[in-house]
């Protein structure tokens, strides 16, 4: 194999890769990437047995081949040279030459044949959406997934058709965040399927174009296809819990207010909050919040909010991180708060088809 590469091509493709290589694995082609240099393309391959990431890049090929090389050290050795092109050139023994500039480097490889293949996917629904939309997606609602490991199922988000309408879904018991999106164009068959926490992840990180993204999912597998990717895993075991049932049939209450003062207020005082007083306090009275927040460790914070409410006196307290989360991901100037009492579940809207219910916190 002989080809030569962008530099820069070739580091990003090594950074959407790299992190589904596990460094702790027993089978050491697990460890490297598997480089594939044919038609013009240098494909980037990694995989832990439970996600497989394919990066396409641009590339001159001299002499088409396949060889695997250690993903750190590869890693590291592209991200510390400095000319614009890059060639790599493997010999019969899996010596793979990096020439760059005045640079040379020599590493080992492994034989490309050790590198596992990837499983072939039964297709039973597919569809296809513009990537940037699907990254938002997540993004706004991935935050709030569950962090405890013994419970696998909220781990993941949960992606639900029902009547051509895609609903993601993650929460974590205390709050609950939720996007629809219709579909259009073949609309699947309705499923629920629950992606791993690392496929969000690393989605986040391969969808950087605004290409179309082609969903094909199975009962166990899913596929994740843009133009220059594919990304491959195994899904969630399990069935998520019935997510509606937490969402409160109606508010008696509703506040609208400006999300990114609302934001910038909220990280303010929210500095003097410890791991002892992690509450912050919502006191709502005729067009005006204070947002409040105090701790013996390290004293208390308090900043006025002008907004739209005209309703009765009330203070309800919460953790600040889950209020701030939605806000971070939401792109709507106003944003609404809508809530019955100082003890019952809140929900902020803001951006068409979402949602966020918060628990509040008990004083």
């Amino acid at each position: 194999m002989k080809a030569t590469v962008s530099r820069n091509l070739l580091s990003s493709g090594i950074r959407k890769t790299i992190n589904a290589v596990n460094s702790k694995t027993t089978i050491p082609v697990l460890s490297n990437i598997l480089l594939e240099a044919a038609d013009n393309k240098l494909v980037l391959t990694t995989t832990d047995l439970e996600v497989y990431i394919r990066i396409e890049i641009d590339a001159e090929i001299e002499n088409p081949g396949k060889t695997t090389v250690p993903a750190r050290k590869f890693s590291e050795i592209i991200g510390a040279l400095a000319g614009d092109s890059v060639t790599l050139e493997t010999n019969e023994n899996q010596h793979i030459s990096i020439s760059c500039g005045k640079s040379f480097f020599k590493i080992l490889g492994l034989d490309a044949d050790e590198f596992p293949k990837d499983e072939e996917l039964d297709v039973s629904w597919s569809f296809t959406l513009p990537a940037l939309d699907f990254k938002r997606m997540m993004g706004k609602v991935s935050y709030a997934a569950s962090l405890d490991e013994t419970r696998h199922v909220l781990n993941g988000l949960l992606l639900s058709v029902r009547s051509g309408v895609l609903t993601s879904v993650c929460t974590d018991g205390r709050r609950l965040a939720l996007l629809e999106q219709n579909l259009d164009g073949d609309v699947p068959d309705d499923f629920d399927v629950i992606l791993p926490a690392k496929v969000v992840s690393e989605l986040m990180k391969v969808l950087d174009k605004n290409d179309p993204l082609t969903i094909d999912l199975s009962e166990s597998r899913a596929a994740f296809m843009v133009e220059g990717a594919r990304l491959t895993s195994k899904l969630v075991e399990g069935s998520y819990p019935n997510y509606r049932q937490v969402i409160p049939a109606s508010f008696s209450h509703s506040a609208v207010m400006p999300r990114d003062e609302l934001l910038t207020v909220l990280n303010r005082v929210s500095m003097v909050v410890s791991e002892n007083s992690a509450s912050v306090s919502l006191k709502l009275e005729n067009a005006k919040m204070m947002v409040s927040a105090s701790s013996v460790e390290f004293g208390e914070a308090n900043e006025p909010l002008q907004v739209s409410y005209d309703d009765q006196d009330i203070e309800i307290s919460f953790n600040p991180d889950f209020l701030v989360d939605p806000l971070r991901y939401l792109e709507a100037e106003q944003v609404v708060i809508q809530f019955n009492d100082e003890f019952s579940p809140i929900s902020i809207s803001g951006d068409e088809g979402f949602l966020c219910v918060i628990m509040p916190m008990r004083s």
